[in-house]
């Protein structure tokens, strides 16, 4: 009976004879050297940003996930909820996070041993004058079968497979936090087309009653000049001021539908889906501020301040990667099977063969391919960990825009107030100068046509509240929250 034993390579005398070559190997590395690398790019701290100036408030929160139902209103809920269901742009943020996690699915195999098996049955005639002697070659076309198992494994002992994995855990963790900043943008652009929609109507409110105002105007000047009362200029002004006003009614008209239509676009429907947006209800109860250590909790609260640091660490880990490849590769083969002629011999114990053994690949010239490879991994690294401080410094202009924009809107408001308290006033006072034939009914009308245009400023200004809010909520992160391990990993040196 045949005895099988083990392939000589897994003997200890063969592990001796092994290891020479492999020694030798190690040796040889120094063929391959690293080149000199530039000064490593740093991902600067966020303390050594100036903002002591920002003005922080005690009582400000962090914006929650769903930032957008504070506002009271059931329509926006709708309409984010739709977009983020809806919208091309969330399907692209989904397929590259699938994208992302394949591609660590690879990375992370390079890891593990690989087995596959394989199968051949054909038809062969071998030489007569090649390899045995005529008479020891089989005659003519014979069948041939050959089945194997097949082993290899790549030892990693300089950790290239492992760099590579660590990559690409990073790209999908930066990926992910990708995809929350798409929602973010996304329910932050549907909310703030939302706010332009509620300013609108808000002025349209103003205008139409200046419209009004101006029609009965026009209506009493030109009985009046009927009745020999007023001048003809006096009759074409008021009707071109009527002319100018309607004007900028049809304006804020056409503003209307073109916000609606653009909502529609962000939610990822034709223009139709715009004409069933009704008037916003916005119930804005509070002004939010900043919170207090803004700058330091903006980083873990910033998703694409966290994608900018993890695509960092994934450039840095590449780096690594293409570092170990100017070592040694060393992978282990196997394989083993049954070959015979005439498949009825294909499982005989004769039949059996195999073979066993490491293979080395040693990168002793390679023409500058892997100093290239390296150097332009370092250059990625460098571009990364600057895009990583641009995000940083545009994260805290947009802060700082944000809560100086809301400062400034309350002393806005305040200032609006009071232009249209001292327009009323001097509305009633021309009134009464006009009561007691000291004035022109045109000086009455200029002063209502003040009053009116104050009221509306303070439309205005009062209606930003809504879209500032949003610009805040925004500029502070939608409510992402970095995981904890991730910001740990963050807060060390990369």
């Amino acid at each position: 009976m045949e005895q099988d034993a083990l392939p000589s390579f897994f003997t200890r005398s063969a592990s001796r004879r092994t290891l020479i070559p492999l020694v030798a190997a190690l040796w040889l590395v120094g063929c391959a050297q690293l080149p000199d690398a530039p000064p490593k790019a740093e991902l600067k701290a966020v303390e050594i940003y100036g903002a002591s100036t920002l003005p922080l408030n005690a009582q400000a929160v962090w914006p929650t996930q769903q930032w957008w139902r504070s506002y009271g209103d059931s329509q926006l809920n709708t309409l984010i909820d739709e977009a983020l269901a809806n919208s091309p742009d969330m399907t692209i943020a989904a397929a590259r996070l699938r994208s992302a996690e394949a591609r660590g699915q690879q990375a992370q195999s390079a890891l593990l041993p690989q087995l596959s098996a394989s199968a051949t049955a054909s038809q062969q005639r071998q030489s007569y004058n090649y390899l045995l002697p005529r008479e020891m070659s089989p005659i003519g076309w014979k069948e041939y079968g050959q089945t194997t198992l097949d082993l290899s494994w790549d030892l990693d002992f300089w950790g290239k497979n492992r760099a590579s994995l660590a990559a690409a855990t990073s790209v999908i963790e930066a990926t992910r936090a990708e995809q929350y900043q798409a929602q973010l943008e996304l329910s932050a652009a549907v909310a703030m087309a939302y706010a332009n929609l509620a300013q609108y109507y808000a002025e349209r409110d103003s205008v139409a009653e200046v419209v009004e105002a101006r029609r009965k105007t026009a209506e009493l000047f030109d009985k009046r000049y009927h009745n020999g009362m007023e001048t003809r200029s006096a009759l074409h002004i008021a009707q071109s001021r009527l002319a100018a006003a309607q004007g900028e009614l049809q304006v804020l008209d056409e503003r209307i539908q073109l916000t609606r239509y653009q909502l529609a676009e962000l939610l990822g429907a034709g223009p139709d889906r715009g004409l069933a947006i009704k008037r916003p209800q916005i119930n804005l109860h509070n002004v939010r501020g900043l919170p207090q250590q803004l700058p330091l909790n903006l980083l873990g609260r910033r998703p694409d301040i966290a994608a900018a640091r993890l695509m960092a660490q994934a450039q840095d880990s590449q780096v690594s990667a293409h570092k170990a490849a100017f070592y040694p590769n060393i992978n282990l083969s196997a394989f083993i099977g049954f070959q015979a002629l005439g498949l009825d011999n294909l499982i005989e114990s004769g039949s059996k063969f195999g073979n066993a053994g490491p293979a080395i690949w040693l990168p002793i010239f390679s023409g500058g391919r892997l100093r290239g490879e390296l150097r332009g991994a370092m250059a990625e690294y460098d571009i990364a960990a600057a895009r990583y401080n641009a995000t940083v410094t545009h994260a805290l202009q947009e802060v700082a825009s944000a809560g100086l924009s809301q400062k400034a809107l309350t002393a806005q408001i305040a200032s609006a107030q009071t232009a249209a308290t001292e327009a009323s006033e001097a509305w009633r006072v021309v009134s009464k100068r006009y009561e007691g034939g000291l004035a022109t009914y045109i000086d009455v009308l200029y002063a209502q046509d003040s009053v009116l245009e104050c009221q509306r400023r303070l439309a205005v200004v009062q209606s930003r509240a809504f879209s500032v809010d949003v610009a805040l909520q925004r500029a502070l992160g939608g409510g992402y929250q970095q995981p904890q391990d991730e910001e740990a990993k963050g807060s060390d040196d990369v």
